[in-house]
């Protein structure tokens, strides 16, 4: 009988090694410490591999040889290499957390003004949703603003049954209320102040728009008086077509006040008036009137001014002194064929109410543009730019358009911004120990060449709504005004089909495209065999 050869008796060392790594990395895991004993097993383990893989060197020099043992070697490797990757791209995600939105409307990033709001928070704010379980998206939502200020704002879900205390105190009539809270909310003391969001339901999710309109009313008190003046063919407060409902309810929801104004029925201008606007007027306005604007001017306020073209409001002693004057042509673009009545504007001068805007799209329907003048004391800024195309026609007494090769073309100016100092309020003096040097009050004004932007159905489009409301926010002239773009609701893609569309759409994906490939696979076969 042969002696044992001593690699024979080392070739079995692979078992125990494995053997005593399993229970070391057991312990260790199990203990939740790599103390003396589970290193102790694990050295012993490795160390009893190696001796093996000593034992076996010779053997090994056969095997690498082989080009199965080649080709099984790169497979370890290449999974080893895809893990690598694998953990690597895990670790730097979680390290540099960078969210890419690319939604059509960002419904995923929140709009400039939602973080401005968000950020500007002093005090905390809590938003409370009263609802059985989380929906996914919401919180996405509300994690979106935690992100921009984890000190400020903060959000809970409170199932109703389980804390009917909670939503006693909150009045919750209904599943799916979303409330926001300013201030500590384990009491109800004065410094409090609670509203009434929206409530949500499977097919009506939480609105960032809501949203931050319930944040800027919560921590704001301003309550800034915006009259739209009556009594001349303006467009109407009311809902309906070519109404400025719509737009009343947006600055209701930036916390301005909007009240008529008849100036024929009132002996002043009210004295909380901020911003007065003119919108769309079709006759002209009595002498009387345009003096109480004109004294309305004298003292820190705005004006806005919409004048559509084809209108006469005879506005030309209260522009007095402003180099500006609205002119009797309509803008038009003749590359835009049928559409070229359509004034589309892409691009904005350096203001604050077209800051935000960037490259975006306002549009207006029937629009006319200004004539600029250089006025000593006042400061002008051209708003709205038309393309270079754009030309500026005339307009037949018989309301035809007349085609003029001659007519202005270029880039003509829908809208300005003007400004000028009161002449009865002295500058103001810096304070050496102020970082910014105080605001003088101004009497400012805002003329834009068209009203029908802002109309019922027009001024949800595009940045239309914004292009407004910066206009108000920057007229009131208001400490804290916020000029950016708001917050964009979902665009409806659903496709509605018809009950025979539907049938024939069951029988192609089910019957004829089955049947097809059926076909197919027979042809192939039968040319094959």
């Amino acid at each position: 009988m042969k002696p044992l050869r001593p690699y024979l008796k080392l070739k079995h060392l692979i078992w125990p090694g494995l053997f005593l790594i399993l229970m070391g990395l057991t312990a260790g895991l199990v203990a939740g410490t790599w103390g003396p004993i589970p290193a102790g097993l694990l050295s012993a383990g490795i160390g009893l591999l190696v001796v093996w893989l000593g034992s076996q060197a010779s053997g090994f020099q056969g095997l690498w040889g082989k080009r199965s043992t080649q080709a099984g070697t790169n497979a370890v490797l290449a999974t080893l290499a895809v893990l690598a990757i694998f953990l690597l791209t895990n670790f730097l995600a979680t390290r540099y957390n960078t969210r890419l939105d690319l939604t059509e409307n960002r419904l995923f990033t929140l709009a400039p003004q939602s973080q401005e709001v968000v950020k500007s928070l002093e005090d905390p704010v809590k938003v409370w949703i009263f609802d059985l379980a989380p929906n996914p998206a919401d919180r996405d939502l509300l994690e979106n603003y935690r992100r921009q200020n984890p000190d400020g704002f903060a959000y809970e879900y409170v199932d109703p049954q389980v804390q009917p205390g909670l939503a006693e105190r909150f009045g919750v009539q209904n599943f799916g209320e979303v409330y926001v809270e300013k201030g500590d909310s384990r009491s109800d003391a004065s410094g409090n102040r609670r509203q009434l969001v929206q409530t949500i339901s499977p097919s009506q999710r939480l609105s960032e728009r809501r949203l931050t309109t319930a944040l800027v009313k919560i921590t704001s008190d301003r309550q800034t008086k915006v009259y739209f003046l009556q009594g001349h063919g303006e467009r109407e407060l009311n809902p309906g077509q070519g109404g400025l409902s719509q737009a009343l309810t947006s600055l209701t929801d930036e916390t301005f006040q909007a009240e008529p104004l008849n100036l024929a029925n009132t002996a002043e201008i009210p004295a909380d008036a901020a911003v007065i606007v003119v919108a769309g007027p079709q006759r002209p306005l009595l002498a009387e009137e345009i003096t109480r604007l004109k004294d309305f001017q004298t003292r820190k306020g705005g004006l806005l001014l919409l004048v559509d073209p084809q209108a006469n409001p005879e506005l030309d002693d209260l522009l007095e002194g402003w180099g500006v004057a609205f002119s009797d042509r309509i803008l038009v673009d003749p590359a835009a064929g049928r559409d070229g009545a359509v004034t589309i504007i892409t691009e904005y001068g350096p203001h604050p109410i077209t800051d935000g805007l960037n490259n975006g799209i306002t549009f207006f329907p029937l629009a006319r543009p200004l004539e600029l003048g250089e006025v000593e004391g006042v400061e002008m800024t051209p708003l709205l730019f038309t393309n270079a195309r754009t030309q500026a026609q005339q307009i037949g007494e018989d309301g035809q358009l007349q085609l003029d090769p001659e007519a202005p073309e270029g880039n003509l100016v829908l809208g300005a911004a003007f400004s000028r100092r009161l002449s009865n309020a002295p500058a103001p003096s810096p304070s050496p120990d102020a970082e910014e040097p105080p605001v003088q009050d101004e009497v400012r004004m805002v003329a834009i060449g068209n009203s029908t932007f802002a109309t019922n159905g027009l001024i949800d489009q595009q940045l239309n709504r914004d292009l407004f409301l910066n206009a108000i926010g920057w007229l009131s002239q208001e400490a804290d005004p916020t000029f950016s773009v708001r917050a964009a609701e979902p665009t409806n893609r659903r496709v509605l089909f018809s009950p025979s569309q539907q049938i024939a759409l069951i029988l192609a994906s089910l019957v004829f495209l089955p049947l097809a490939g059926l076909a197919l696979a027979v042809g192939v076969w039968w040319r094959r065999r």
